[in-house]
């Protein structure tokens, strides 16, 4: 498979996100789940699409809160740069009813 830059560069930008959290606002929590997010995107977890879209919707939010119009800039790219066709091939979308492991989970008769 060849490298995409989508899915080169997203992982890298989540992680130049947290280093700049830590170092200019000085939060942890950012700091945490932008490297967290990044890991999981790097390693194409199962759920790393959805968590992608958590961390930059509530990115996007406090963003518009504080006026901080280059941070929620860089979540709206992020989030349209995870419907292009090679972030949907590395990061695909959760499936209503499936299951990890392919075992059943108990069900209400």
């Amino acid at each position: 498979m060849t490298s995409r830059p989508v899915v080169d560069l997203l992982p890298l930008a989540c992680v130049a996100y947290a280093a700049t959290a830590l170092v200019w606002r000085h939060s942890w929590i950012s700091t945490l789940a932008g490297a967290l997010v990044a890991f999981f995107l790097w390693r194409r977890v199962g759920r790393a699409r959805f968590a992608a879209y958590i961390f930059f919707s509530a990115m996007a939010i406090r963003s518009a809160l504080t006026e901080a119009w280059p941070t929620l800039a860089f979540a709206v790219v992020a989030v349209a740069a995870m419907q292009t066709p090679a972030a949907l091939a590395a990061w695909p979308r959760l499936r209503p009813g499936a299951v990890r492991g392919g075992g059943d989970r108990m069900r209400r008769s």
